[in-house]
């Protein structure tokens, strides 16, 4: 059995990780989302609430509730399980009276009750992110503040860094400028204000070490203090070492760190703020007001008020409230925000509407279904937010192996210390200083750090020059991996907009006479298959005079009067309506053309066939050649749209789709996707449509097409900018030569990792008497980096 959990105070991922842990816990089949705050626990019985409880209160303040689901349709909860909690327990205390300190910074974790930060220097409990007090979730000061802080630090650190290259020695040219003991002071005064700007990661690393959660700013934080402490003891000290005209100053190391470092997190700062406004977006469409209809009096209410029954009425042009099905009218809904298909959809009595979609044409009554959290659109929000969210594998690997690197290196160095300080020949506690910060600058290269973003830097500028714009790295990497691509059709595989391809002509009126009475028929109305027919008319030049006799027949066609002719356009149902028969010759000749994708609408004068309008939503023209190299590089193709089964399967025939799925929601190709998943297999998503973002979100990599929806492109990973088709194969292609690249240079960064830590802690001295000091240490650096970046640089002469 399956039951639904409500968790209350789960607020981040970090939360969703602990409440996962306390659950698992108690059962191994959970699943726990964090937008909705739920977990789903699935159990051969049902387990107590208590025990429940009692796992979650070791993790933090979080509270559990069964979500209870109505006959109705809507949910309740039980109540919360007070007794289980721990409330003697400090630290799962909420925070008091916390409006007078906006502007200060918290845990979200709440690892400490309701202490305070001045500033977001990371939880020194569980080394989170802290959170602002009375932020609005759409503030982007953060974003704004490490940019200024990014461009402050590099202009401290460009002067450093070249005074440090440039002036190794008394010789060099920049001592011919300034003095030299005021170029070591010039770099002194540099690396402090990038350290003071940096400070907040300072106390990071400080608190990483005190709770021992080691990452990225530890090693980085410790290297980086004992490089400047040892660089200013020798700026005090000259005479302390055998060489004066090359003092072991490593000022521009610590600057050229932390600024990178910086440059980091304000661009991880930007993607998440990204991610936050993408979402708000997505909100956004969904009505805030709807029209309730009692007794025939309508008031205005909010869309939260709406209850399940409710009788509502919908004007046109309208987007429509809720879930639910029509009391009243026929009208045209528009769809495409749930369906991708561009065409509106002719609704009457008893048909169901979403809510989202836009009443295009006539009034109509409704009843009220399905309401919040329960409506189509909101469960594709719900949709969305989880798929973003979701971590690959390998990034929990990562973790895990950064929590082995820096106490490596750290011991390492500490070895090196000891070893020439109190057990080598030398036995000076600064010859054992001196190679352990050798080790420390030595073990956190540039060249490591260079090797992936410097080819992904120059592989996403060679993409944008093809019209393709990668906003996220891991694209590049798992592109090349792909074994599965799964494709939307309108707008994706066609072009997304229905055309007038022609009107065959079944008498003696030509192809042109039938364009003149259709188009004049469609003049008044913007429906987009009007539209196909007006632009026709157009580019053969002829005039269109709108005619007043006209009357939509919903779900069948338009017929009127132009010219003082009966003029009919529509499905067979319109010519049923109007005791027009069609013969089997035409009916067969119908079917021919629709087996080719294309949809076909009948034209009768005075009761009398006389034409076939063939529309048509033409296929890209690069698109079977495209399939054709995917299926080379043994991918699997599958077709997912909203489209009728024998338009899609026309289509999937004419392009060598492999497999096709039509009338797909949101949900069901979102379902697909982690179906396929679940089958270890690597997945590309493109597509164009509001309805696709779930799913380019859930993929491994999603590519939007530019022509696309803003959501679609704000959940993918790539977006093809000119919408050819084509850019799909050169997108492959550029991750192939990007990863290559990118192992390049890993080699290299290794290789003189691997060799630069064993010779800095004097492996070799004893036989050679080869010894790294901390200034080669330095210009191994940038000698390595030198290498990574060449090689990088190649991909600026890659063709796709």
């Amino acid at each position: 059995m399956k039951t639904r959990y409500k968790i209350n105070e789960m607020t981040c991922s970090g939360c969703q990780a602990k409440v996962t842990q306390a659950l698992q816990s108690v059962t191994e089949n959970i699943e726990v989302h964090l937008n909705p705050a739920e977990a789903i626990i699935e159990s051969k019985k049902k387990i107590p609430l208590e025990e429940l409880q009692h796992a979650l209160s070791h993790k933090g303040p979080y509270t559990i509730q069964e979500i209870i689901e109505n006959s109705d349709g809507t949910e309740t909860y039980s109540e919360i399980a007070h007794d289980a909690i721990h409330s003697s327990d400090k630290h799962n205390e909420t925070p008091k009276n916390l409006e007078h300190l906006a502007g200060k910074y918290y845990c979200p974790m709440l690892c400490e009750g309701d202490k305070v930060y001045d500033s977001n220097v990371g939880c020194p409990i569980c080394g989170m992110d802290l959170v602002k007090i009375g932020a609005n979730p759409s503030d982007n000061e953060e974003v704004n503040h490490l940019k200024k802080l990014f461009y402050q630090s590099l202009f401290v650190t460009i002067p450093v860094f070249v005074i440090a290259m440039f002036g190794m020695s008394h010789d060099s040219f920049i001592y011919k400028i300034i003095p030299f003991q005021l170029g070591l002071w010039l770099q002194f005064m540099g690396a402090t204000a990038v350290l003071y700007l940096g400070k907040n990661y300072l106390k990071r690393a400080w608190i990483s070490f005190k709770t021992w959660n080691l990452n990225m700013f530890s090693l980085i934080g410790l290297g980086a203090i004992a490089a400047y402490l040892f660089s200013f003891y020798v700026l005090l000290n000259p005479h302390a070492f055998h060489t004066a005209a090359h003092l072991p100053i490593y000022f521009e190391s610590v600057a050229v760190i932390f600024t990178l470092m910086i440059l980091g997190q304000w661009l991880e700062a930007k993607a998440h703020q990204k991610t936050k406004s993408s979402l708000e977006h997505l909100l956004n469409l969904i009505p805030q007001k709807a029209t309730l209809l009692v007794n025939g009096t309508t008031t205005e209410i909010d869309i939260d008020k709406v209850q399940v029954h409710d009788e509502l009425l919908v004007k046109p042009g309208e987007k429509i409230p809720v879930d639910g099905i029509i009391l009243s009218g026929t009208t045209s809904v528009n769809e495409a925000l749930l369906t991708g298909e561009p065409l509106p959809v002719e609704k009457t009595t008893n048909d169901k509407v979403l809510a989202g979609s836009i009443n295009t044409d006539q009034s109509f009554t409704m009843k009220a279904e399905r309401i919040g959290q329960t409506t189509t659109i909101a469960q594709i929000i719900e949709m969305v937010n989880k798929a973003s969210l979701s971590r690959a594998p390998i990034q929990r690997l990562a973790d895990r192996i950064s929590g082995y690197f820096v106490p490596v290196v750290v011991a390492i160095a500490v070895l090196t210390f000891i070893f020439w300080t109190y057990f080598s020949l030398e036995n000076s506690w600064l010859f054992g200083l001196q190679n352990a910060i050798a080790v420390l600058i030595i073990a956190c290269p540039c060249a490591l750090g260079l090797a992936t973003p410097v080819s992904i830097s120059m592989g996403i500028g060679k993409g944008a020059q093809y019209g393709i714009l990668i906003k996220k790295a891991e694209a590049l990497e798992l592109l090349q991996k792909t074994n599965v691509v799964i494709t939307d059709k309108t707008g994706t595989l066609t072009e997304g907009k229905p055309s007038l391809e022609t009107i065959i002509s079944l008498t003696d009126l030509s192809e042109t006479e039938l364009v003149y009475l259709t188009a004049q028929l469609n003049a008044r109305s913007e429906h987009p298959i009007a539209k196909a027919f007006k632009e026709k008319a157009l580019h053969l030049d002829l005039e269109i005079k709108p005619s007043k006799l006209v009357a939509n027949i919903a779900g069948k066609g338009i017929q009127g009067m132009i010219d003082s002719r009966k003029v009919l356009l529509g499905n067979e149902a319109l010519l049923n309506q109007n005791n027009i028969q069609v013969s089997d010759e035409i009916k067969n000749r119908v079917t021919e053309i629709q087996d080719l994708g294309k949809t076909v609408s009948y034209v009768a004068v005075n009761n009398e066939i006389v034409g076939l309008a063939v529309i048509h939503d033409a296929i890209k023209p690069d698109v079977a050649e495209t399939i054709s190299y995917l299926h080379s590089k043994n991918i699997e193709v599958i077709m997912l749209t909203g489209d009728h089964q024998k338009t899609a399967q026309a289509i999937a025939n004419q392009i060598g789709i492999d497999k096709v799925f039509a009338s797909q929601l949101p949900e069901d190709k979102l379902k697909m996707i982690e179906q396929i998943q679940s089958d270890g297999k690597i997945i590309t998503m493109i597509g164009d449509g509001i309805n696709d973002a779930p799913a380019l979100a859930k993929a491994d990599v999603g590519i939007a097409m530019g022509s696309g929806s803003d959501l679609a492109q704000d959940f993918s990973k790539i977006t093809l900018l000119n919408n050819a088709f084509s850019n799909v194969e050169k997108s492959i292609k550029l991750s192939e030569k990007v990863i290559k690249n990118i192992k390049q240079n890993l080699f290299f960064a290794f290789i003189y990792n691997i060799i630069g830590i064993a010779v800095a802690a004097g492996v070799l001295y004893s036989t050679t008497g080869l010894l790294l000091s901390p200034m080669i240490a330095a210009l191994a650096m940038c000698l390595s980096s030198v290498s990574v970046i060449s090689n990088a640089l190649r991909l600026k002469q890659l063709k796709l």
